[in-house]
């Protein structure tokens, strides 16, 4: 068993078992069946090749009993209809955003990164530690090698610029926005915005 598993095991699993128990009580008959779910997630857990895909814990775990619930409910030959009206309840929100949500973010992303790409380089440095990397200010200075005085002054400098530029090109500006989703922006050839 590859030890990494073990300990994802060990840290998401193990602390939510009894909760995952209390969940399963509704759709499952009795405690040797939730003991048998509990045990097939733990071998589908422990034979997979990596965790890095798991993002939060909690609804991968119920996501996967909920499918072996659904697998032995299909396996048997009688099936509890109590079980599948309640099957519904065996649900914790999943915290990751929708694909929808995630092209979205990446597209506001790139446009900021277009407007980023024209201001100055230092500004444009400091702002992309402070603002994309989410370094706090004294990280952004010990990493550029400036006082924390230049790091919040160009951090302002670099929000106004954007304001201007946001202000000059607008947010709904068709040819802008064609630009932003064919990943072209206007390369800086001065410091118009300076």
């Amino acid at each position: 068993m590859d030890p990494e598993i073990v300990e994802w095991v060990t840290s998401n699993f193990l602390p939510f078992e009894a909760e995952l128990r209390r969940l399963l009580r509704r759709v499952c008959n009795g405690s040797a069946e939730i003991d048998d779910v509990i045990q097939e997630v733990y071998y589908k857990v422990l034979t997979m090749g990596s965790m890095d895909h798991v993002r939060d814990a909690r609804p991968f775990l119920v996501r996967m009993a909920k499918n072996v619930v659904l697998m032995r409910i299909r396996r048997d030959a009688i099936v509890d209809i109590e079980a599948v009206a309640n099957l519904e309840e065996l649900q914790i929100a999943d915290a990751s955003p929708s694909p929808e949500r995630v092209a979205l973010a990446r597209a506001e992303l790139k446009w900021v990164l277009g407007l980023m790409a024209n201001l100055p380089d230092r500004c444009k440095e400091v702002f992309n530690a402070r603002r994309i990397e989410g370094l706090s200010q004294r990280e952004t200075a010990e990493s550029l090698g400036i006082s924390e005085g230049i790091v919040e002054q160009e951090t302002i400098r670099g929000i106004k610029l954007i304001q201007k530029m946001v202000a000059n090109i607008g947010v709904n500006d068709e040819l802008f926005q064609s630009r932003a989703h064919a990943g072209k922006f206007p390369l800086r050839k001065n410091h118009g915005y300076d």
